[in-house]
Formats: structure tokens, sequence, C-alpha cells
């Protein structure tokens, strides 16, 4: 048979696959499977190793590992000849990933995408590898071959040995003696040693905005001190800094070129240490995570901070982007934009930021007598303003990636004009660029999966925006129109009623089945989204989706909850704690548990027991590196605080004054319950006694009754009297206010 004919036949096998990171490997010369028994079971019969590679369709380095090899005809040949080969889109199986991830980082010090490891038929790994260049990737497969060939026992047995360390290092015994305030501290400390005073950031290039490992517990750090009266002027003052240095991180990533100037958006993470070149694949998990810390940080600054307003467009831009170029006309919101594009509608080979960066003399042609002024705002040089050294594959020689080199008080001196008009005419010159874009240049190919687990942290961040940016009603309606519709996807497509589990993924139909992420981030979302928009039916699902989260992935022998569902394919079922580029889903879970314990009250201790699990069966890897562990340092930490609750009553909350002060002051450890005498929630007063003494209360005064607006805080499940004067009800809010 031909190599053409292998051809043919081999890129038949995922031409069915859903994942489009699979698809982009359906016609790859090699013999592609997908994770499956089929795949397996080859092995097994021609006594093969597997070669496992796993990817996702925006990586970048993905596809160049692609075009040089697995479109290579002899690389091909050697991949069909001495192996079974297996393509893993990462997003779709984060169980797959998360076990080899662990075995690579374990034995070459780190890890990343595209993943390349070597396996035997029983699934075990002996060797492993990140991206390989096109001649060391064939030598790495015609040695290992070779040493399959001549000692496959010798793999056999390393391969055992490796899945036994690893499953030992899973095991990590409890210890339940954990304080976390000084754990906090240690986080902060480590921040606070590694942030970059100059280009904001913490450590060196190439750098991530990382907000689950660093933003998001700044952020709680700072309010937990904050917040606190009795807080001494040594932590008031690590509590400012903390906040600072988050603050100054988003102003510079806002400023920089990780942020797509023309359309909006944020790229995964930047080359260099200033947050000027990315790698322009654009996530939907980053842009959830960003929105959230926006919001968080615009609320714990003053007033007169002139960063607030930098924070309000960031928050801002993100809905927009996601708005306009990540929602389904179902709702679900996609997965990604790639890295890479075609330059022209007449370009044949992609290149990485092909749809973003701009020459000098572009510029000078579409926007005529206010390209000088563009070009200084912009940091645009007429050489290219890319240093070349972040430049690998010298694909952007010449071009510039627009970032704020000065403010436009600065360009308005610059050029002798008022701030004002120098704002408009950047403005209408983003617009042309933009149209000019979208007319000229195809869009990077978007990975149309919706997943689960993203939804819902896209879900949360816009219910916060929902309450944090009220003043602006449009945005603040168009976040809860986004939010709504998202979870009313999630319901229609990826919820199973009957069994009421959730699924990871769809795409042209459902994709595997849900994982403990997607369980712990939608259920996020779904109580930020209650708390946004009052609906007791998000709260209801959420409590449900907890219950069968516990049933399906927590450990009730060791404590915690696993990482992954049951599948005999994965060998080690892993409670995977560390944060990565989002939080891990056990620290989620964690804060949910914590919540639910107030808005379920009445079955607060079982939610209470399995959040101490989850700090016991992690109180060793929390006491040795709590900074890998950030998200869940943040929620022992608001747990540490006591949550405050606020049940707040009124027929009509729209108008609600008091409802907008507890919505501009940041609380991270609130619980807001709405009480609406004309439609009582009834599902939440079955599980919440304090809930439901106040509708028999209302009950016993007539359907009728129209309450004044009120509101009871609720600390240690011990309630207030109701409050009803605005001014009252800010004695009681944590000093943390931006109102």
């Amino acid at each position: 048979m031909s190599s053409s004919q292998d051809s043919s036949k081999h890129s038949n096998r995922l031409v069915n696959a859903k994942s489009p990171y699979l698809l982009q490997h359906a016609n790859n010369p090699v013999d592609w499977y997908e994770w499956s028994q089929e795949a397996f079971d080859k092995a097994k019969h021609e006594n093969k190793p597997i070669f496992l590679s796993v990817g996702y369709s925006a990586c970048h380095w993905c596809h160049v590992l692609a075009h040089e090899s697995f479109e290579d005809e002899l690389t091909a040949k050697i991949m069909n000849e001495h192996y079974v080969n297996i393509k893993v889109d990462r997003e779709e199986r984060p169980d797959v990933d998360r076990l080899y991830m662990t075995f690579l980082q374990a034995t070459n010090g780190g890890g990343g995408w595209p993943m390349s490891v070597w396996l035997t038929p029983d699934l075990h790994p002996f060797f492993a590898g990140t991206y390989f260049p096109k001649g060391t990737f064939r030598q790495v497969l015609m040695k290992l071959a070779e040493v399959w060939e001549r000692d496959p026992n010798r793999c056999v047995e390393s391969g055992k040995q490796v899945i036994e360390v690893l499953r030992e290092a899973s095991n990590t015994a409890s210890d339940s003696d954990i304080m976390v305030q000084p754990l906090a501290a240690d986080v902060f400390k480590r921040l606070h040693g590694r942030f970059d005073p100059v280009h904001g950031g913490f450590g060196g290039a190439p750098k991530f905005p990382s907000p689950a490992q660093t933003l998001h517990f700044l952020a709680r750090y700072a309010a937990y001190h904050l917040g606190a009266p009795n807080a001494s002027a040594h932590d008031k003052k690590d509590a400012e800094s903390a906040r600072d240095i988050a603050v100054f991180t988003l102003t510079k990533i806002y400023n920089g070129g990780i942020r797509d100037v023309v359309g909006g958006g944020f790229s995964r993470y930047s080359v260099d240490e200033h947050w000027h070149v990315p790698h322009f694949e654009k996530m939907l998990y980053d842009q959830a995570q960003l929105l959230s810390s926006a919001l968080d940080l615009y609320q714990l600054l003053p007033v007169s901070s002139r960063d607030k307003k930098t924070l309000e467009l960031m928050a801002k831009d993100i809905i927009s982007y996601v708005f306009k170029d990540l929602t389904s006309p179902e709702g679900g919101f996609y997965s990604a934009e790639d890295a890479d594009s075609l330059p022209s509608i007449d370009s044949t080979v992609k290149k990485e930021g092909a749809f973003y960066v701009w020459t000098a003399k572009q510029l000078d042609e579409l926007l005529g007598i206010d390209a000088e002024l563009f070009k200084y705002h912009f940091g645009v040089e007429e050489q290219g303003n890319c240093d070349p050294r972040h430049d690998i594959q010298g694909e952007l020689k010449g071009k510039n990636v627009l970032f704020t080199a000065h403010t436009p008080q600065e360009t308005a001196e610059k050029f002798g004009k008022p701030v004002d008009e120098v704002q408009k005419t950047l403005e209408a010159n983003l617009a042309t660029l933009r149209a000019y874009r979208d007319k000229h240049r195809p869009r990077p190919h978007l990975d149309d999966k919706i997943l689960t687990c993203w939804n819902g942290l896209m879900i949360s961040g816009l219910s916060r925006a929902y309450e944090v940016l009220a003043a602006d009603s449009e945005v603040a309606s168009k976040a809860l129109k986004l939010a709504e519709g998202s979870a009313a996807f999630v319901r229609s497509h990826l919820f199973d009623e009957k069994t009421g589990e959730l699924r990871r993924s769809y795409r042209e139909g459902q994709g595997p089945t849900g994982q403990a992420d997607d369980y712990a981030f939608f259920t996020q979302g779904l109580l930020d989204l209650y708390e946004a928009s009052a609906k007791e039916e998000y709260l209801a699902w959420a409590i449900d989706l907890q219950k069968k989260q516990d049933k399906l992935f927590y450990d009730s022998e060791g404590g915690g909850y696993f990482a992954s569902a049951p599948d005999p394919h994965i060998l080690i079922r892993m409670k995977d704690a560390q944060d990565g580029a989002e939080p891990s889903a056990v620290s989620i879970t964690l804060s949910n548990l914590q919540r639910l314990a107030h808005f379920a009250e009445d079955k607060h201790a079982e939610y209470n027991e399995k959040a101490e699990s989850i700090i016991a069966s992690n109180g060793q890897l929390l006491k040795q590196a709590p900074y890998a562990l950030a998200s869940m340092v943040s929620a022992a930490l608001m747990a540490d605080r006591g949550y405050m609750q606020f049940i707040y009553t009124a027929s009509d909350a729209s108008e609600g004054a008091l409802l907008k002060l507890i919505r501009s002051t940041f609380i991270p450890n609130r619980v807001l319950i709405h009480l609406d005498p004309t439609c009582p929630p009834r599902k939440l007063a079955e599980l919440n006694s304090s809930v439901r003494s106040l509708v028999d209360e209302l009950e016993k005064k007539g359907p009728a009754a129209e309450a004044k607006e009120n509101v009871r805080i609720c600390e240690n499940f011990t309630c207030g009297l109701p409050i009803e004067d605005p001014e009252e009800l800010k004695k009681k809010l944590p000093l943390v206010s931006s109102a």
C-alpha cells in the first residue's frame, strides 16, 4: 500500500472526533487513535508501546510539532511502524492529561504542551517530553523503539515503578492541625518577594496572569485585614501592599500587548517580562478569571484611585470580547481562539499573531494624518517593536504588537491637543483597524467546544459584573443576560435531568463525562448567579449538583475529593489540589461547601465535615508549599474570618438602596439570600431555618404583605435585627467599600 493510501486510511479515524484539536490532525499521515479501548487492545495485541500526544487546539507549539513531524511522511512512517499513536485533547480529558503531566513534571522538572509520553501497552509511562524539534523527535522515536524491541521488560518494570511512586505520592497522610493565618502570611510573603515592581507580575519571563495563584489570593488577603476593625498597623500595611501589587499587575497587563487593543480580550501569556509580546491564543478561562479579579480589585480601591477606571475598562473590555467572539448562538461560551492565523485572505501559511500585528506602513496607509499620533500612543516602531529574542521563528519581524506606550495625557502633550480630542481620535482609529482586520484578515481558528467548567468560571465573572458595574445599566444587564444564557445552555445540552450528572463538553453532541472541575466551577457559577439574579432555581440547582459531586468524587475513606471521574484506564485517581492556569477543583469545592453551609444552614454540619476533610487531606502539602494551593488558602481564610449571611427582604429589589450598598462593598466572605415576600423561596426555606422562620412570619401577615426593604445580618448562625437605614448598614459592613 502506498504512503498516500496510508494517509487516506489514517485520516478517517479522527474525522469522526468532536474535538477541534483532534480534527486538526485528521489528515495527518500518522495512524492516530483517540483515547479508546480499540487503541489499548491494538497495543496489547501487537505488543507495541503507545505514543501519547496531548495538546489543545489553540496551542502554538502544538501546531509547530504537528507541521514539523506529524505532517511529515517519514516521521509518520516511523510512528506507525513502531507505535500505537493516541491523540488526546487535554481540555476534553483533563484526567489523562493530569496523570501523565505529573509524570512529565516529576521526571523533567517541568511540563507544558504539546506533551509527548511513551507508554507500555498497560498505559504505564516510561519516557516523556514536551516539544521536540523535527530531527530530535525522529531520534527519540527510533531510540525508544530500539529500547522496546531489545528489552521491553525494562520499559514495563520502569513504568510500573513510576506508577507506584506516583500512587504513593498521591496518598499523603492527613493533617488537621492547620493554622490558616500563618499559611496566608507565607503565601503573601512569597508573592511579595517575587513581585516585579517595574513591570508587574510575579517572577520573570514568560509571564502568565495566573489569577488563581496570585490575584485571587491577594484580593482576599487584603480584604481579610482591611475589613477587620482590630487589625494591627502591620497587617493593614501588608493588606494595602497585597492590594496594590495586584492592581499594579492588572494595570500593566491591561496596558501591555497581551491585550488585543483593537478587538478586546487577553492572550494566554507574555513571552517577555513586560507583558508585550504574547503567545496569541485567547482562552475563555483567562477572560473569566481576569474579569473576576478586575472587579474584586476595583472594589478594594478607594474612590480617589486613578486605577479604578483602568480596572473598570478592563472588565468591560472582557465582557465585550466574550459577547462578540466567544458566545454561541445558543448561549454557551466557546473555549478559545488560536494563536496562529493566515496573514491575509490570499495566504496559505498560518503565522503566529498574524491577525493581531501591524507594520508601520500599514498604519500609515490606513490612518493617514492620525497615524503619527496613533503610533506614538501605541508604541509602534518603523522596523517593528518585537524583540527578536522573543520571536524564535521570525514571524514577527518588522511587525508591531500594539500596547499603551503613553497615557492619553502624554500623547495630548506630545501633539498639543486636548485629551478628549486625543481619546476620540484613538477610538476612531481603533474602529478603522477593527473594520479592516475583520474584512481583510481571516480570524484565528475558533475552538467552538463548550466546556462546562469554563462556562462556570465565566458565569461567576459575569454575575459579579452585574453587581459591581450596576451604574452602567447597559453593561450590567448584558453581563447578566450572558450569564443566564450560559446556564441555560448547560442545562439543556450538558446536564442529565434524570441522573443529575453533568457532561464535560459539547460540540455537535455531548462529550465525555463531567470531571470534578465541571461540578466545582459550575456550582460556584450558579451560587454567584443566584446572588446576582435572586432566582432561587440557580441555588436549588447548585445544591443538587453539590450532592451529585459528593456522590461521584468524595473520598469517604481518605477524605477530600478526587479530581477525576472513575475510569478503569486512568491508573491513578488523583487528588490534585495545586492551582494552575485555573484554580484547583478541590479549592473551589471548599469555597462552595463553606457558602452552602450558610445558604442551606440546616445541612451545615454535613457541609462543614466535608470542608474540613479537604483541609485535613491536603494538610501536609499546605504546610510544605501553601503558595501552590493559594486558592485553598484563600477559601480557608474566608472561613477563618467567618461568613456574613445577608438575608435581604424586598418586594422590588431593583432600586433597593440597601442592596446597592451591600454590592458596592468587596465582601468575599458574603452569602446573600434574597427573600421576596410576594414569592417566598420555598426550596431555601426547607433547608434554612432562619429563612423558614422569616417566611412563616411573612405568611402570617397575609399574601398582600409588602415588607419595607430591610436586611438581617447573620454571623455564626445568629441573626441580628432587621436594618432599614443605609447609614446603619454602613456601620456593619467591612471597611473596604468603594462607595
